[in-house]
């Protein structure tokens, strides 16, 4: 699997094979193939919207990242530079914060949240890494009330999961159905919608 290149990154933090496979399995699966609102949670760098911008028409953005300053300086020029997606709206704080009253409704939501729980595995020395790996700012219920507040009522979501995950099983509102909808060795896909 070839990674796209040119993009701007930290040091900190590269991507990597994982997300270019989120793309390419998202941009096939969902029903969201044309005047699709995309909401992608923790951005980053913007390369899963940026990737998946290329491969579906996005209608309009907006992207959420808690580390404005970490990010924000990649973030911005890999939408102007590396996407289709026209006037993105950038949000800077956290998942648990998000959307709160529900104003927006997305068709497609995707994320690549945090695979680990703060006492889980070896923790980086650098604290900028441990937010974007470790569930050190929200929790994995939070990533997952973000999701089910902001998808409209035939909208589905996307997450990348890598075993063993987070532990404890998130609570899905009723109504909810989430699946693994692919596996790739340690990483899975899953999709939440409406039943």
């Amino acid at each position: 699997m070839n990674l796209p290149k040119d993009y701007l990154q930290p040091e900190f933090f590269r991507f990597g094979w994982d997300q270019v496979f989120f793309v390419e399995n998202v941009a096939q699966l969902t029903k969201f193939k044309e005047n699709c609102h995309l909401v992608e949670l923790g951005a980053g760098s913007g390369v899963i919207s940026c990737e998946l911008s290329k491969k579906i028409q996005i209608e309009s953005c907006d992207l959420l990242e808690f580390q404005k300053e970490e990010w924000e300086s990649y973030l911005i020029p890999n939408l102007e530079h590396q996407s289709s997606i026209k006037n993105p709206r950038f949000h800077w704080g956290k998942v648990s914060e998000f959307n709160l009253d529900c104003s927006i409704k997305a068709d497609l939501v995707v994320c690549n949240p945090p695979y680990f729980v703060p006492r889980d595995g070896r923790a980086s020395a650098d604290p900028r890494r441990n937010i974007a790996h470790r569930f050190v700012i929200d929790s994995w219920q939070d990533w997952i009330d973000a999701m089910v507040r902001t998808l409209k009522p035939d909208g589905e979501a996307f997450w990348l999961h890598r075993d063993p995950g987070p532990s404890g099983k998130p609570i899905f509102p009723e109504g909810y159905d989430w699946q693994h909808v692919v596996r790739s060795s340690r990483m899975r896909i899953i999709r939440l919608g409406h039943l």
